[in-house]
């Protein structure tokens, strides 16, 4: 390796590496803040939450990545030109292709190892993290009855406490029960002035004595005519013990999960997951053919004739209809007619619950395709952004953490606001699966050729004067037919 090649390289890579880390860090922040109030005060070990942070760094990489590439290849050539060291490699008889070489070789080593980690740890990592947010989140906070506060933790009900005493706090005070579990409101209240709180031995259920109480509930009548008296049932009690499972707040392994999306694959399981799926499909599309052929046949007795051929084709629907019903007994005519209408709103229905079931089998294997296609386009993107950014930074001429940092900000919202558009499209069958997620890269690579060119032969694209020159010219025209009409 010569020493221009070293001397890039070790140019390039300290501030690729800050970069990339960096980027890790703000994307997992985004998450912690977005997640932060499922994740704290549910009694979770903290391993599980840092293990969980750990798989979800994993995932944000292929967006990290990309970004990295484009701010470390514009602040490394922003550099270069800011101390006029690119200008003395150029002096020397380097091209800006020259320069970049063992970049290009290393972008596509980049890629190369981008592509494999979405292909076998991205699909693991989103399998592990959402396993394990699922199972956090759905946790149920430690059990925690405050008094003076309604508690609503054990499912289907809301407990009050006015007072906690006693040596274990587990005596209790003007208590209150809110039962919801007929899903229909408030339906029953029990209030008692005084109770007892116990957690079993084996912890798996909450037993609460209450003394000299009251339990109130409302009545649902069966009949509509008695609802209208709201009907309610009063009882007391001297004694009364409530048992409360505690099932749900056992913690487990939190890592158990069953569930496998299209994201937790790898290209070869996409691609069977895919054939599988289109032959689900057309046996659904079969099975429904044949049911709806056996459902609704129709059968002429007797055949038919030559005159029933000639006649049949001058009858639209309603005269046949009439025909039909005419050579039937009047008195049957409404319910005919009543059952033909249920029977056509019955099938209706069916088709239009069908329809949506095929747009969602439609909408489902473009997911695996589009994933299919990310696979591969996001390692792409990491060679289109690199040329985008180091022929920009070469004309740019600015180093450190400034316009490069604003520059490559604007770029990467550019490209990601368009290819999360472009992939939003494909999702919604709008654009096959390969336009909606090649559109953005390839949009881009005659920008990143562009600028390439211009920076290898010094074009000042970003100098004002370039632009305003034509302009000028037209203006001067003008100034100089004014001078000449004013002279006359």
């Amino acid at each position: 390796m010569k020493i221009i090649d070293k001397f890039v390289l070790k140019s390039y890579v300290r501030p690729f590496l800050i970069t990339f880390v960096v980027m890790v860090l703000f994307l997992l922040m985004q998450f912690v803040w977005k997640y932060i109030d499922d994740l704290v005060g549910r009694g979770v070990e903290w391993y599980y939450i840092m293990e969980l942070l750990f798989y979800t760094s994993a995932t944000v990489v292929p967006m990290a990545l990309p970004l990295a590439i484009l701010l470390s290849s514009i602040m490394t050539f922003g550099t270069l030109g800011e101390h006029n060291e690119m200008a003395a490699l150029k002096a020397s008889g380097n091209s800006l292709i020259r320069v970049m070489k063992p970049l290009i070789f290393f972008i596509l080593f980049i890629s190369v190892i981008s592509f494999l980690f979405a292909n076998y740890v991205i699909p693991v990592a989103n399998l592990k993290s959402e396993t394990l947010l699922r199972n956090i989140t759905n946790k149920k906070p430690a059990l925690n009855i405050r008094q003076g506060v309604f508690y609503s933790g054990i499912e289907n009900y809301s407990i009050k406490v006015g007072e906690k005493f006693g040596p274990n706090q587990n005596e209790l005070r003007d208590v209150y029960i809110y039962d919801h579990s007929q899903q229909m409101g408030n339906m029953k209240v029990i209030n008692a002035e005084t109770g007892k709180m116990e957690v079993t031995e084996d912890e798996m259920y909450l037993n609460i004595e209450l003394f000299n109480g009251n339990t109130y509930e409302d009545i649902h009548a069966n009949k509509a005519k008695d609802r209208d008296n709201y009907p309610f049932a009063h009882s007391s009690f001297s004694r009364s013990l409530i048992r409360f499972n505690l099932l749900d707040f056992q913690s487990g392994d939190l890592r158990e999960g069953s569930r496998k999306d299209f994201d937790m694959l790898n290209i070869v399981q996409l691609s069977k997951a895919t054939d599988s799926l289109h032959h689900a499909f057309e046996m659904r599309k079969k099975d429904l053919a044949e049911s709806m052929s056996q459902k609704y046949s129709f059968t002429i007795l007797g055949g038919i004739n030559d005159s029933m051929r000639a006649v049949a084709p001058k009858y639209d629907t309603v005269n046949m209809a009439n025909r039909i019903l005419a050579n039937m007994d009047a008195s049957e005519h409404d319910r005919i007619i009543q059952n033909a209408l249920r029977i056509s709103r019955s099938t209706s229905s069916y088709y239009q619950n069908a329809a949506r079931e095929f747009l969602w089998r439609d909408k489902l294997i473009a997911r695996h395709k589009l994933e299919w296609q990310k696979k591969f386009s996001i390692s792409f993107s990491c060679i289109v952004l690199f040329f985008i950014g180091a022929p920009l930074g070469a004309i740019i001429r600015k180093g450190g953490m400034g316009m490069p940092v604003v520059v490559s900000i604007v770029i990467f919202i550019i490209y990601h606001v368009t290819s999360y558009s472009f992939e939003k499209l494909g999702r919604e069958l709008m654009w096959t699966p390969f336009r909606a997620m090649w559109t953005a890269n390839l949009s881009l690579l005659p920008i990143g050729m562009w600028l390439t060119y211009k920076s290898a032969t010094d074009s000042a694209i970003f100098n004002i004067e370039v632009y305003l020159k034509p302009f000028r010219k037209i203006s001067s025209i003008f100034v100089r037919s004014k001078s000449k009409t004013s002279k006359a």
